[in-house]
C-alpha cells in the first residue's frame, strides 16, 4: 500500500509538471522570435539611413558633382554588407523574423536603384529611392506591431497577459510609435528635403518643379515635427534617462532651423546657388544623424524591456497556478 501511495503523488504532479514546461518552452520560442524580430527591424532602419544617404549622394552626382562618387561607392559597399547581415538575422531559428515576400521586396529594390544609375535622370533615382524607402518603412512598422504584441502562450493566463500589456507592451508601444515610426516618417522627409537641396546646389540653381517639391515636403515636415515635439513629451519617464539623445533635441532643432532657413533662402533668390553642395549635405546629415541616434537608443531600450518582460513572464508561469 505504501509502495502505491508513492506512486500516485508523482502520477499526479506529471500533468502539472508537464504544462509548466510546455509553457515555458513556448514563451521561450515566442521570445526569441521576438527579439529576432526587434534585430530585423532595427537592421532594416539601418539599412534606411545608408539607402537615404545613396539617395542624396547620387541626386549630387546626376548634378554634376563628382565629389561625391567615393561616397556613393562606399555607400553601395555597406547596403550590401547590411543586406547580407539581415539575411543572417532573419536565418537563426526555426521560424523566419521577416517573410520571404518581403526580403525579397527589399532585394530587387535595391537592385533597381544600383543598376545603371549613372544613366539615371533625377526623378527616375528619385523615385527608384523613395519607393524603396517606403517599402522599408510598411516592413519596419510591421515587425514593430509583431514585436509588441501580445503572448500567445500566456492565452489561458488572462492575469499575467493583462499584467505584461499594463506594464510593458503598452509603454514600449507609445515609445515605438513615437521614437521609432513617427521618427522615421519625419527624418524622411527631411532626408528628400537633403537629397533634393544637394542636387540643386549641385547644379547651382533651382527650377519651379523642384522648389515645389521641397516646398510641400517642408510643410509636411514641419507639421510632423510640431506632433512630434508634443509627444515626445509623453514618453514614460523611466525610459527616458536612458534615452540621452532626448537632451540634443534643443541644440538639432537650432541647426535644423539654420538648415532650413538657408535652403529655403537659396532656392528663393534669383541669383544661382551659393552654397556648396557637400556642405549643405553634411548639414543635413548632421541633424539627420542626430535624430536617428534618440530612435537607436529607443530601439535599445525596447530589446532590453523585452528580455525584461520575458524573465517576468517565465517566473509568474511557473510560480502561479494557470487559474490566476
Amino acid at each position: 500500500m505504501g509502495q502505491a501511495e508513492s506512486t500516485a503523488i508523482p502520477s499526479e504532479q506529471a500533468p502539472s509538471e508537464s504544462k509548466k514546461c510546455s509553457i515555458s518552452l513556448a514563451m521561450f520560442k515566442e521570445h526569441s522570435l521576438r527579439v529576432r524580430k526587434q534585430d530585423c527591424a532595427v537592421t532594416i532602419l539601418h539599412l534606411s539611413r545608408l539607402i537615404q544617404r545613396h539617395r542624396g549622394a547620387t541626386l549630387a552626382m546626376l548634378g554634376g558633382d563628382d565629389s561625391f562618387a567615393e561616397q556613393v561607392e562606399n555607400l553601395q559597399a555597406q547596403v550590401k554588407v547590411q543586406c547580407e547581415y539581415l539575411q543572417y538575422v532573419n536565418s537563426v531559428g526555426d521560424q523566419q523574423a521577416l517573410p520571404d515576400n518581403d526580403g525579397e521586396q527589399l532585394h530587387l529594390g535595391w537592385k533597381t536603384i544600383i543598376q545603371d544609375w549613372e544613366n539615371d535622370d533625377i526623378h527616375q533615382s528619385f523615385e527608384f529611392h523613395s519607393h524603396l524607402l517606403e517599402s522599408i518603412a510598411r516592413i519596419s512598422r510591421q515587425l514593430s506591431e509583431s514585436v509588441l504584441s501580445p503572448s500567445t502562450a500566456l492565452s489561458d493566463r488572462p492575469a499575467l497577459v493583462k499584467s505584461m500589456e499594463k506594464n510593458y507592451l503598452e509603454p514600449l508601444s507609445q515609445l515605438n510609435q513615437t521614437c521609432v515610426i513617427e521618427l522615421y516618417d519625419l527624418v524622411e522627409y527631411l532626408a528628400r528635403i537633403r537629397g533634393l537641396g544637394t542636387h540643386m546646389a549641385a547644379m547651382g540653381q533651382s527650377n519651379p518643379e523642384w522648389e515645389s517639391r521641397v516646398s510641400f515636403w517642408l510643410q509636411e515636415f514641419s507639421y510632423r515635427k510640431q506632433r512630434f515635439d508634443q509627444d515626445v513629451q509623453l514618453i514614460p519617464s523611466p525610459y527616458q534617462p536612458c534615452i540621452p539623445g532626448l537632451k540634443t533635441l534643443k541644440s538639432l532643432n537650432m541647426k535644423l532651423n539654420y538648415f532650413l532657413n538657408l535652403l529655403g533662402h537659396e532656392m528663393s533668390s534669383e541669383r544661382s546657388f551659393q552654397i556648396p553642395s557637400h556642405k549643405l549635405f553634411l548639414m543635413g546629415s548632421e541633424i539627420i544623424d542626430g535624430l536617428l541616434n534618440i530612435m537607436d537608443q529607443a530601439n535599445a531600450v525596447i530589446r532590453d524591456q523585452l528580455y525584461h518582460m520575458n524573465h517576468m513572464c517565465l517566473e509568474r508561469a511557473v510560480l502561479e497556478p494557470s487559474s490566476s
